[in-house]
């Protein structure tokens, strides 16, 4: 397929370990292998999570909205890509995408992603030295969606999970995918959805305890992942 300079990508495998039981990538691999795309791409251009962090800087992720076409199985050679696809005063969109051998899309994504002082806990705006370093692509065509996932009228209440050290990732909060994986774990039987949105409101960090709160309806399922008391850490919608 051909690509735009500003994007980045590689080629890999499916890996066992990224496998369901059935042989097919999971949807937390899929998730995963988006963000190291996306770590890839800054560390090209010079703007990895350690040059943020010596900044007291990062790009923290606030929305997904994913649209698998399929799942590749195991050993598929499969390309990955991204490229930001605009940028605001503090936030930018960036894309991603999953093709086959023969160069098909098989996933592709949009997200949403936050810039933020770590120091004092807030978004401010990056400079433009950030923003040039990335380029711009024109948006990948996806299914018009509402920006924000609404909350289920009725749930029910789920196991507490306790925020242990292996969900922290390098900026100290629970990793965006396992919010999907913690989503996952309290749904009645296996799934892989074809349409995923998720919100994130609140960083979870170590210690912190999720109480999830589940909603089967007839279009979408909705797991709402809350403290103890009742602010919401993220909404994860699987369609």
């Amino acid at each position: 397929m051909n690509t735009p300079s500003a994007t980045f990508e590689f080629s890999a495998h499916v890996r066992y370990s990224e496998t369901t039981h059935d042989g097919l990538m999971s949807l937390p691999a899929l998730i995963d292998i988006f963000q190291d795309c996306s770590i890839f791409h800054s560390e090209s251009i010079g703007f990895g999570p350690a040059r943020l962090k010596s900044e007291h800087k990062a790009w923290v992720l606030t929305h997904w909205h994913i649209v698998v076409h399929r799942y590749p199985q195991l050993a598929e050679e499969i390309t990955v890509g991204t490229f930001a696809s605009g940028f605001k005063t503090v936030s930018a969109n960036r894309n991603f995408y999953m093709a086959d051998a023969s160069g098909d899309i098989i996933a592709r994504a949009n997200s949403t992603w936050g810039f933020v002082d770590l120091a004092a806990g807030k978004p401010v705006r990056p400079s433009a030295e950030h923003v040039a370093a990335y380029g711009i692509a024109a948006p990948l065509d996806m299914p018009a969606e509402s920006r924000k996932v609404a909350l289920p009228e009725k749930s029910s209440a789920c196991e507490p999970i306790t925020v242990r050290q292996d969900l922290i990732d390098t900026n100290e909060h629970v990793n965006n995918s396992q919010y999907v994986r913690i989503a996952l774990g309290v749904l009645p039987q296996e799934v892989l959805p074809r349409c995923v949105r998720v919100d994130y409101r609140k960083s979870a960090v170590l210690g912190d305890v999720i109480c999830p709160q589940l909603s089967v309806e007839s279009e979408r399922t909705v797991v709402v992942l809350c403290d103890a008391n009742g602010a919401v850490f993220g909404v994860v919608e699987l369609q």
